[in-house]
């Protein structure tokens, strides 16, 4: 048999939780995958695809069959095989009966690893139909397939995380027969629910290349990636209708388009006397109870207008758009009711209460959070500024950070925790700097976000991550693996860019320190331990931020190994490394400086030399260069000075005997090149510039 053929595979469930969809596809891809490469067929053209109540898989160009195998087999020595006079002997008559072969397909050589000649025999194993091995294979692919919670249903012992109530499975145009909890496949399938009230039969796939054509007619639109460019699409159309544009939400277009089978949106109407509310309530309000998206104007102002999803291809009588509306303004009550309760006291009455809100065990409760904050802030403020009324406004706004907690909206909301204390700082008044820093607290969130607009939110910003981030690892809490309590990685992240980007003259390290000294008792491992695994915690938070700010791999590994803790050095010696990437005399800088560093490993070189034992001009030249690196003050005059030091030293090292007998001509030129190496590493490690 030969050619090839297009197979297709659709679980057709009860409704699925949307988290589960993407790592279930992504699972049996992989899995399929795998089995398919065992087996000598591939699989390079798999597509997944998933909706609410489907999961399905499509590969083009499975060969109809296997290739046929060789195999070669290795038996007893030959002389246990044929006697003397050349006639096989009873092993030999066995082992060739043992692969099927007459003797005389038997023959001797000497494999790798035998040390005399052996008997041999090559094996020609016909391939299977790829049929048969769909058959064997799918019932145990898909009953492995990784369910965080599966279940049973009835009195079936097969576990999947909802029932399987449909099964297609096609290979070319033929139905590959097998059966899971049940259910036996067939060549249909079903549609949208609302589209078989008039069709009652199942939906007919005739090749697997009609698989989304078929489903799209019966109202379901199977690709996931085509439902989020339809609802992108339909949403931009939508706001623009209504005079401005959607509310970026990329998480929420996501959400819709693993919940809904057939991408429609509506647009509703609420209430404007809503838009009273801060616009990140109503922005909240909408994504978490009607997953529906805001519009707003081109200033940024709310309009009384929302968008959702239909999940079917028209609202007849506009049943789905007052259905929202509905809910919505319900929903919208609720949070107007927590707005104007918490109002009623001042946000700072809230701060004792945050005595009840434990934060971790060991550290204590918000309040003690909040205490450690204000002592961090003014350690760092007073060495930011002089003015004593900034000061009191970074402390201030550090007692009130956390004082949302004890809110209505942020027991709603979580989310708001933060947005929400700066809005009700707003509205009584506070001083501008302290309501907006207690607004960005808790920016960035992640690697795409911006870090606070204002110097005081960022301060603010820097002394919870970085209290969160000391005190954990001073009580044994340290990130590893796939484990990271209290998102600490990402709080690391953030004090790293807050630095990098604010140019500040922290370094993590003293940082740490300081936090260490305010965690005080509280820590329950020693701060030397404690100290070393921040350390490297930090490092390797600079070196992703490195990563995150674009530049190349020799950049980021030779500058990281010169020296990582001040960023604003390190950052200028990037910007100066990256302008020279591409010269090619670095390469050859590299390999010298490689080779310096091997010269001086076991050696104590002094620090200074008499220039005068030096006798051959390469290393007079060096020596000449040298007294200009030293005294170059900036990163790229520095850089340019290298990359024409390239030839020198290669000249150098192609002339000179370093370790010469002569002692004190051997001690100069090894202090010549200690101080060369100095020189360079003011930039980078040029022997990781690879």
């Amino acid at each position: 048999m030969s050619g090839t053929r297009t197979f297709l595979l659709e679980l057709h469930c009860e409704e699925i939780p949307a988290r589960f969809l993407a790592p279930l596809a992504e699972d049996f891809s992989a899995a399929f995958t795998a089995w398919a490469n065992s087996k000598g067929i591939g699989a390079l053209g798999l597509e997944a695809f998933y909706s609410p109540r489907k999961l399905a898989w499509r590969v083009q160009g499975l060969p109809v069959a296997q290739s046929d195998q060789t195999e070669t087999q290795v038996g007893p020595p030959q002389r246990m095989c044929v006697d003397e006079a050349g006639k096989p002997t009873i092993q030999g008559l066995k082992f060739a009966e043992k692969w099927g072969v007459d003797f005389g397909a038997v023959r001797f050589e000497q494999p790798a690893g035998k040390k005399e000649p052996c008997a041999v025999v090559t094996i020609t194993k016909q391939g299977r139909p790829t049929m048969d091995l769909l058959a064997e294979a799918l019932p145990g692919l898909i009953a492995g397939l990784h369910v965080p919670k599966a279940m049973r249903w009835g009195k079936s012992e097969f576990e999947f995380v909802r029932p399987i109530r449909n099964l297609l499975c096609l290979f070319g145009e033929q139905v590959v027969p097998i059966t899971v909890d049940g259910v036996a496949a067939t060549a249909t399938t079903w549609g949208h629910r609302l589209f078989h009230r008039q069709h009652p039969e199942p939906v007919e796939i005739q090749t697997p290349g009609a698989y989304e054509t078929a489903l799209e007619a019966a109202g379901v639109v199977v690709s996931v990636n085509v439902r989020r460019a339809r609802i992108a699409e339909q949403l931009d159309q939508l706001a623009a209708e209504a005079g401005g544009r959607v509310v970026a939400d990329a998480e929420l277009l996501d959400t819709l388009a693993e919940i809904v089978e057939f991408p429609k949106i509506v647009r509703g109407d609420f209430p404007a006397d809503f838009l009273e509310l801060p616009k990140e309530v109503l922005v909240t309000s909408l994504r978490e109870h009607q997953k529906s998206f805001c519009i707003e104007n081109a200033k940024g102002e709310l309009l009384p207008r929302f968008l959702t999803a239909a999940n079917r291809p028209d609202d007849p009588e506009g049943f789905v758009k007052a259905g929202n509306e509905w809910v919505l303004k319900a929903r919208l009550y609720d949070a107007r009711f927590f707005f104007a309760e918490d109002r009623k006291q001042p946000l700072s009455e809230r701060l004792e209460k945050l005595k009840a809100l434990t934060f971790q065990r060991e550290l204590g409760s918000y309040y003690d959070k909040t205490g450690r904050v204000v002592a961090l802030t003014k350690a760092l403020a007073t060495r930011l500024s002089n003015d004593d009324d900034h000061i009191n406004a970074a402390l201030e706004a550090a007692r009130m950070a956390k004082c949302d907690l004890r809110t209505l909206m942020v027991g709603e909301f979580p989310e708001l925790q933060g947005v929400m204390g700066g809005e009700y700082l707003k509205g009584e008044g506070a001083d501008p700097e302290v309501w907006m820093a207690v607004k960005e607290q808790y920016r960035p969130a992640g690697a795409e976000d911006a870090i606070p607009g204002t110097p005081m939110g960022c301060l603010l910003s820097l002394c919870d991550k970085l209290d969160t981030v000391v005190g954990c690892f001073a009580v044994g809490l340290i990130p590893s693996g796939s484990k990271d309590p209290l998102a600490l990685r990402r709080a690391g992240q953030g004090i790293v860019r807050i630095l990098w980007e604010q140019g500040w003259a922290f370094t993590p390290g003293e940082l740490a320190a300081s936090a260490l000294r305010v965690v005080g008792t509280k820590a329950t491992k020693p701060a030397a331990e404690t100290t070393e695994a921040l350390q490297s915690f930090f490092r390797d938070r600079v070196a992703y931020q490195l990563d995150l700010a674009g530049y190349v791999g020799s950049v980021r590994r030779s500058a990281l190994a010169a020296g990582w803790e001040d960023l604003a050095d390190l950052k200028a010696r990037c910007e100066a490394l990256s302008a020279f990437a591409e010269d090619t005399r670095f390469a050859s800088l590299a390999q010298s400086a490689k080779r310096i560093g091997n010269i001086l490993k076991d050696e104590v070189p002094a620090e200074r030399f008499d220039g005068g034992l030096l006798t051959q001009g390469e290393e007079k030249v060096l020596a000449e260069r040298l007294e200009k690196l030293e005294s170059t003050p900036d990163q790229a005059s520095l850089l340019a000075a290298l990359a024409d030091l390239a030839e020198p030293l290669e000249a150098f090292f192609n002339a000179v005997m370093v370790k010469c007998e002569d002692e004190k001509l051997r001690a100069a030129r090894l202090s010549l090149l200690h101080r060369l190496r100095r020189a360079f590493l003011r930039v980078a490690d040029f022997s990781l510039w690879q």
